[in-house]
C-alpha cells in the first residue's frame, strides 16, 4: 500500500482488521505497524487515522486535521536531511496534543512513524502515554525494527504484521507514479526491490539501474575481468555526486551477493558457503567503510569487484 492521490493499494486485509476492531467498539488504543522499510507503514497510518477521522481524509493526507499529529524524525536545518533519531521534545509533544479537547469530542489520533529512531528518553515518554491513554485516543506506530523498542511498549501494543507488496500492488503504483517505464524496467524494479515501493521508488529516482546492469554484465565475465570497463563504470559511479545513488547501487550489489550466498548454501559444500558469507561480509564492510569515512567512491567500488573476482 502507498499514496496515489491518497488512495489505498495494497495491504486490504490490513485494513480489514481496523475496521472490524473498530466496529466492534473494542478499539484498542495502541498498534504497531510492522514490516520491512518502504512498503507503507506511514501512509496506511494515515489512512487508519482518515477512516477514524471520517470525512476528513484531505486535511490527514495534509496532515492538517487538528484531531491529528504526525512525529517522525526531525530535519536537519543545515542539511535539509532528516536526523537520525527522534529525540524527547519531539516525543513531549504527544502529551501536549492530548491535552487538547477533540475538536467534536470525538477520537484523537497520534502516528508516531519510524518509532525505531525514538531515543531512550523519547520512548519512555510514549510509554507513560501509552500506559495510561486518555480517552477516544489511537496512536499508530510504524516500525521496521520492533525489537529497537521498549519492550514494555511493545507489550501494550496490538501488532499489526505488514507483508511485502504483492508485484500486482508493485506494478499498479510504479505505472501511476511513472507511466513513462518500460516493461522490462518495471520488471526489474519490482523483482530488485523485495516488494519495496519506497526501494523501488529510490532505485528510479537514483537513476543507477543502468549503472546495476552494467555491472551485473561486467560480474558475469568473471573470472576475466574487463578492466578498462571497470575503470569506465566506476567513472560514472563516481560522478554521481549524491549519496543516495551510491548507497542504492552497493545495496543492489550486496543483496545480489546475499541472494548468490543462499544459492550456494542450497547447492554447494560448507566450505564453499563459508567463502560466500566471507565475500559478502567484507564487500558490505568496504561500501560501509566508503560511506562512513567519504572515502574515494571509485577506488570503493573497484575494490569490492576485484574482491568478488579474487574469490570466483
Amino acid at each position: 500500500m502507498t499514496e496515489t492521490a491518497f488512495h489505498l493499494v495494497g495491504h486490504d486485509e490490513a485494513m480489514r482488521e481496523i475496521k472490524t476492531a473498530f466496529a466492534s467498539g473494542r478499539m484498542h488504543h495502541a498498534w504497531l505497524l510492522t514490516g520491512i522499510e518502504g512498503i507503507g507503514k506511514a501512509t496506511l497510518a494515515k489512512h487508519i487515522a482518515g477512516f477514524v477521522l471520517a470525512g476528513a481524509e484531505k486535511l490527514v493526507a495534509a496532515e492538517t486535521h487538528p484531531d491529528m499529529l504526525t512525529i517522525r524524525r526531525p530535519t536537519d536545518d543545515k542539511t535539509g536531511e532528516q536526523k537520525n533519531i527522534i529525540p524527547v521534545d519531539e516525543a513531549l509533544k504527544v502529551s501536549t496534543f492530548l491535552r487538547k479537547t477533540a475538536t467534536h469530542g470525538g477520537w484523537r489520533v497520534v502516528i508516531i512513524d519510524d518509532a525505531h529512531a525514538l531515543n531512550r528518553n523519547a520512548q519512555n515518554a510514549i510509554l507513560k502515554i501509552i500506559e495510561e491513554p486518555p480517552p477516544r485516543t489511537l496512536i499508530l506506530i510504524t516500525v521496521t525494527t520492533p525489537g529497537a523498542l521498549l519492550p514494555t511498549i511493545r507489550s501494550r501494543c496490538r501488532v499489526l504484521p505488514l507483508a511485502p507488496l504483492e508485484p500486482a500492488h508493485m506494478h499498479t503504483i510504479l505505472h501511476a507514479s511513472a507511466p513513462q517505464l518500460s516493461t522490462d524496467d518495471v520488471k526489474a524494479l519490482i523483482d530488485l526491490s523485495g516488494g519495496s515501493i519506497g526501494f523501488a521508488l529510490k532505485i528510479l529516482r537514483s537513476e543507477v539501474l543502468p549503472l546495476y546492469r552494467e555491472t551485473l554484465a561486467i560480474l558475469d565475465g568473471l573470472p576475466q575481468l574487463d578492466i578498462p570497463r571497470l575503470h569506465k563504470l566506476a567513472d560514472q559511479i563516481a560522478r554521481k555526486a549524491d549519496a543516495e545513488s551510491f548507497d542504492v547501487l552497493t545495496a543492489l550489489l550486496t543483496d545480489r551477493l546475499r541472494r548468490a550466498v543462499h544459492d550456494e548454501a542450497t547447492a554447494t559444500p560448507v566450505g564453499r558457503v563459508d567463502l560466500a558469507l566471507q565475500l559478502w561480509d567484507k564487500t558490505r564492510a568496504t561500501f560501509a567503510v566508503a560511506d562512513r569515512a567519504h572515502l574515494d567512491r571509485k577506488l570503493a567500488f573497484i575494490n569490492a569487484v576485484t574482491d568478488i573476482r579474487a574469490a570466483v
